[in-house]
């Protein structure tokens, strides 16, 4: 006699304990994060055991590797780096600190002198802009931040600063109605900020400053030369071996031309070395969370870009003197994704790229190396899967996320040795140390990810598949996780979980736990434990493919394109596998994502029946200035129907599914007054609809509570059940 299906609130329990929170703990040793020693490359770095931890340290060269329970076992000593809080430390042991708007000198004593002299409120030199979505979270952290978009020299005599002007900005507010102080009277959050209707932001001022002398020169960045210096920090800027110049990639998101500029920093003047104009849209990286993939060598007068010309992403040099291209670095049906470094003196780049080589997944990151003079390309990791390295990434992501530590590297100082994190979706990580210089030979496994506690707690491996475009042409990519316990296995619902798009793959490519791309995976787990299949999927539009794939939505964005690639994948996987119930199919998404969920429903009302949109942006005039850019180009006619028709409101009319609204009251990404015009709107086209605000929380967080009501809201509206009351989140 077979067992009986799982209750609901059985269901319910299950999913809680595959919970976003919990899936680490229930994986070890998913990484492998090295701790360089400074002698050669050598390395060491932690491991879990079934009962703690360890260490290991290994010696690439000699091939060794060492366990121990303790670093002074092994006779390593962990390295404690210097750092002051607020402090934006140099190469000299000099510092930059805010102090009155203004920037203070900062000696190895700690002794001040004053830098700038004319900062005030609202234009203040190394102040981080308002608009980068954690004003309040910051302020929770009393974080005493170093000062932003400001870069010291490699000497360190010399820094390049800004300062953003929001002196004229309007007040955006936020209302925390319930304050963590306990006070009654609610709390006001405000901050300035440049909405997408209220015209051109003003320009940030941009100096460069002699910290032996004092003095500055201005630059004129008022065409908006330095407005990624803020995110991307020292990575941003490369300098000249004397320091008279510095060159920067001069670049608008949505735009077709890009610039790579000189500015001598002496005088402030500025040049533009070469140009690239490759309409309809250029971009520095297809992926926008990732570094721009440029790097400049002043003293062979030369410089690699990114470009997509032959319909991929590849790498190409450039003579500075001419502006004219020397060579394609890069080679074949791939896109680069990640310069891991630049060997000058071997004129050699090892990076990572996506290929579909041996007809796998065309997103599986492999690591190459070329000489930056053509003709030389070599795979380093063959093996059928995806290769996760440890890239530079952005400062503001570090600055954020990284706790003051110093950023990782996944290659060895030397640049001979890389760890690589071999998986797919349905293959756990094997952890690899591999020599660069002998082909990518493995040198020797590091780690087996162990997933039995995953697989115990019920886990459900997800399956990748490949079907075809809207277009009957195009292959597109996704995952599918079926329950193990369907309520009734002969008619299983589904749910697809959504992303905006643009910015970064949403589909895994690699198994769970992988850093920074496919977040969303996490969620799938509790949808499959209740008893739904879950999908998710990149359509075009979405990048990391070829230059047509990625650009198809482009100023296309107010139309279905690409968002009927979802309706055509899912009606195909409808077909391969009967079980799957057509008539019940749901959509979920967060921030862009809720964006989308949202559209979906109301562009396709026959075929997705439900949606939850979490954080959803719905009124394109409501975000801050310039982030539709990508969308429509960087000169968007702002009272244009294809304007207005990139949000949701004008589309409420046709609503005929169940929809679930929901929001954190103090989220400034995907600010509460979005949700607050799309209920509006259903409102007033008499539709029904649910709505959840969420007292205290922010745009990063979903936590438990708002994770149950999604769950509730498809089991009523899919499965047709009642929510079980004995469960509660934990």
């Amino acid at each position: 006699m077979s067992a009986a299906p799982p209750t609901m609130l059985a269901r319910y329990r299950r999913a809680a304990a595959l919970a976003p929170e919990k899936l680490p703990d229930l994986m070890r040793n998913r990484r492998v994060t090295p701790e360089w020693t400074g002698a050669g490359d050598a390395f060491w770095y932690r491991r879990q055991t079934e009962s703690g931890e360890e260490y290991v340290l290994v010696d690439p060269v000699a091939e060794t590797r060492a366990v121990a329970s303790t670093l002074a076992g092994l006779g390593v000593q962990g390295s404690t780096p210097h750092t002051r809080p607020g402090v934006l430390e140099g190469p000299d042991g000099r510092g930059l600190r805010r102090r009155d708007h203004n920037l203070w000198l900062v000696d190895s004593d700690d002794d001040e002198t004053q830098l700038t002299f004319d900062g005030e409120p609202g234009f203040a030199w190394g102040e981080l802009s308002s608009d980068n979505n954690m004003v309040v979270p910051f302020r929770r952290m009393a974080l005493d931040l170093p000062p932003s978009g400001t870069v010291h020299s490699p000497s360190g005599r010399r820094v390049i600063t800004l300062r953003p002007d929001e002196r004229g900005m309007a007040v955006k507010h936020m209302v925390e109605n319930v304050p963590p102080s306990g006070e009654a009277r609610p709390l006001v959050h405000a901050w300035p900020v440049q909405l997408d209707d209220e015209g051109d932001p003003p320009a940030f001022e941009c100096r460069i400053i002699d910290l032996d002398t004092g003095e500055s020169v201005a630059v004129d960045a008022a065409d908006g030369l330095i407005s990624q210096l803020m995110v991307n920090g020292s990575s941003e800027i490369t300098w000249s071996s004397d320091e008279s110049h510095l060159y920067l990639l001069h670049h608008r998101q949505g735009g077709s031309r890009a610039a790579l500029v000189e500015v001598d920093t002496r005088t402030g003047q500025r040049r533009d070395v070469l140009v690239l104009d490759e309409g309809p849209l250029y971009e520095p990286n297809q992926f926008l969370y990732s570094l721009p993939l440029v790097c400049v060598l002043p003293e062979t007068g030369e410089a690699l870009l990114f470009s997509q010309r032959d319909g991929w992403g590849h790498l190409y040099l450039y003579d500075l003197a001419t502006g004219e291209c020397r060579n394609r670095v890069t080679d074949g049906e791939l896109v680069v994704r990640d310069i891991l470094r630049l060997d000058v003196g071997a004129r050699e780049v090892t990076y990572l790229a996506g290929t579909a080589e041996d007809d796998g997944s065309p997103y599986w990151r492999r690591v190459y190396r070329a000489g930056i003079d053509g003709g030389t390309q070599r795979l380093l990791t063959p093996e059928p899967a995806d290769h996760e390295l440890i890239a530079p990434e952005p400062q503001f992501f570090h600055i954020v996320f990284g706790q003051g530590k110093a950023p990782v590297q996944s290659i060895s100082p030397s640049g001979r040795f890389f760890i690589d994190h071999q998986s797919t979706v349905s293959d756990p990580p094997v952890i690899l140390l591999r020599d660069a210089d002998e082909s990518g030979r493995i040198v020797m496994e590091l780690e087996r990810t162990d997933i039995r506690p995953l697989l115990d707690a019920g886990y459900v491996v997800p399956q990748a598949f490949r079907v075809t475009a809207n277009d009957g042409v195009t292959d597109l990519w996704g995952v599918l996780t079926l329950p193990e316990d369907p309520i009734d296995p002969t008619s299983i619902p589904i749910i697809e979980d959504v992303y905006g798009g643009f910015q970064t793959t949403h589909a895994p490519h690699a198994f769970l736990g992988g850093t920074k791309l496919s977040a969303r995976q996490i969620y799938l787990p509790a949808y499959s434990a209740l008893g739904f299949a879950a999908v998710m999927l990149d359509a075009r539009g979405t990048p990391g493919r070829d230059r047509e794939f990625r650009q198809w939505t482009f100023q296309h964005f107010h139309t279905p394109r690409g968002l009927e690639d979802h309706v055509t994948a899912i009606s195909e996987l409808a077909r391969r596998h009967p079980q799957l119930d057509l008539d019940r199919v749901g959509v979920v998404g967060h921030s862009y994502g809720g964006y989308n969920s949202v559209r979906m429903l109301l562009m396709f009302p026959d075929f997705y029946q439900t949606a939850v949109s979490s954080a959803g942006v719905h009124v394109a005039k409501k975000m801050p200035h310039g982030l539709w850019d990508w969308h429509l180009g960087d000169s968007v006619d702002r009272d244009s129907a294809e304007y207005t028709e990139l949000g949701n409101v004008h589309l409420v009319d046709r609503l005929a599914g169940d929809l679930l609204i929901a929001c954190g009251e103090i989220d400034e990404n995907a600010t509460v007054d979005h949700s607050y015009a799309l209920a509006d709107a259903l409102i007033r086209a008499g539709k029904r609809f649910d709505f959840k605000i969420w007292p205290g929380v922010n745009h990063y967080t979903v936590g438990p509570y708002a994770r149950m009501t999604f769950w509730d809201h498809f089991v009523r509206s899919l499965l047709d059940e009642k929510p079980p009351a004995g469960f509660v989140p934990g």
